[in-house]
């Protein structure tokens, strides 16, 4: 049987999964909002929607948010009413009470929402052992422009150390891996953030550092960039996730 998929937000991530959708034989696409509705004239009217009011109408299986934080606090309730929401924008959790309010919402109507590691490896083991870990940092380094920094910058400079909260509050877009992190992990105040702006980098860079009772670890996560804040590993990971959630395998299971 067919997976219906509906995608919010036509960006890079968004085009991306749009034409892996429509190639994927168990996957079939319903619906794609944004809300520049000039961004989606290269597609059949058929499947534009002119407001998320309409999206129960296309009974999606899955609807996949690659939009902003703010669409998550505005629509994510409302969607978790009659369907499962895939989110990318994890930065929107560091908003006070938004968890709560979307785990008592899909527990009423029996729906799910999944949390996408993103251009994140080893979130598995973050979850499996933070009961065992004491610290968890993470440090972004990307070129200046692609954190939105219009002024010339000659050498490396730290933007921004402390808490991940703070972080998600002063560069939404680009600090949803250290969302997803904190989520995983010791949770957004406990989590230690590091934004830095490198002119001399070309590259979309991570580094994720974990301590705590007999263990540590550090995840370096390279990868060029294939759009204003995205790495060229994370549109092939968020159809991969897609998959996973969609698609019934039999025989072995990674989890």
């Amino acid at each position: 049987m067919l997976k219906k998929i509906g995608i919010v937000g036509y960006g890079t991530l968004g085009s991306y999964l749009v034409d892996k959708i429509n190639e994927d034989k168990n996957l079939s696409l319903v619906f794609v909002y944004d809300v520049d509705k000039d961004k989606l004239s290269n597609l059949d009217n058929s499947i534009v929607l002119n407001s998320m009011e309409e999206a129960r109408e296309r009974e999606a299986d899955l609807i996949v948010e690659v939009a902003s934080a703010e669409w998550v606090e505005s629509f994510a309730s409302l969607v978790l009413e009659f369907t499962d929401l895939l989110i990318f924008s994890v930065t929107a959790f560091a908003e006070e009470g938004l968890q709560e309010n979307l785990d008592k919402v899909a527990k009423a109507n029996n729906t799910n929402y999944y949390i996408s590691h993103g251009a994140l490896l080893g979130l598995d083991g973050v979850r499996d052992g933070r009961d065992m870990i004491e610290e968890v940092s993470i440090t972004t380094i990307k070129p200046p422009e692609k954190l939105g920094i219009k002024e010339k910058i000659l050498s490396k400079k730290i933007l921004y150390e402390g808490p991940t909260r703070k972080a998600c509050e002063l560069y939404p877009r680009n600090v949803n891996v250290h969302a997803s992190l904190a989520i995983h992990g010791l949770g957004f105040d406990k989590t230690i953030s590091k934004v830095i702006a490198d002119p001399e980098v070309n590259t979309m860079r991570h580094i994720v550092e974990v301590k705590g009772q007999g263990l540590a670890w550090i995840i370096d996560v390279q990868s060029r960039p294939v759009g204003a804040v995205t790495g060229a590993y994370t549109p092939e990971s968020a159809f991969q996730t897609v998959k996973r959630i969609c698609t019934q395998e039999y025989g072995m299971k990674l989890i």
